[in-house]
């Protein structure tokens, strides 16, 4: 039998038990509601590990938005594209960390089918934000697209 969220495969208080699923016992792990932050830093960290070994790269996303970016303006401009110092030493091509980006959202969408778990989205805000922030849709947006900003601005100065 398997728990529902225990860590390390613990139960927790009220966790109810379950039946293997299809694919056998095997194939349980791949169905867990959610994994430890542990465990799936863990795999990031020997996945990254083991990119850097067979590819002399680590593993990173921010180049990728800048080479989409590059090959977006390619088909509007090409000579621009040509004649920029940038996308002349990072080449807006389709590699091996564009199909990681790629690869991303697919895995989340697997990741969510396969654990079977109901996921509900909410509107309400959290106290902290309102009381700091208020309730303003316009605000909200201004300041998660700074924040996207930022962090990509550091992303990019950190050369990752």
């Amino acid at each position: 039998m398997m728990y529902g969220q225990g860590g390390m495969g613990l139960p927790r208080p009220g966790d109810v038990p379950r039946q293997a699923g299809k694919g056998g016992p095997r194939m349980n792990w791949l169905r867990k509601q959610e994994w430890p932050w542990w465990q799936a830093g863990l795999l990031l960290g020997l996945l990254n590990m083991v990119a850097f070994y067979t590819a002399n790269y680590y593993l990173s996303v921010s180049t990728t938005f800048s080479r989409a970016a590059g090959m977006v303006v390619g088909v509007v401009a090409p000579a621009h594209v040509a004649a920029n110092a940038y996308w002349k030493m990072v080449k807006p091509i389709v590699d091996w960390q564009f199909m990681l980006v790629i690869g991303i959202p697919i895995g989340a969408y697997l990741a969510a089918r396969l654990s079977q778990r109901v996921i509900t989205f909410s509107t309400k805000l959290p106290e902290l934000w309102v009381n700091r922030f208020g309730t303003s849709a316009g605000r909200r947006w201004v300041l998660g697209l700074l924040g996207g900003i930022l962090v990509g601005f550091g992303a990019r100065f950190a050369d990752g």
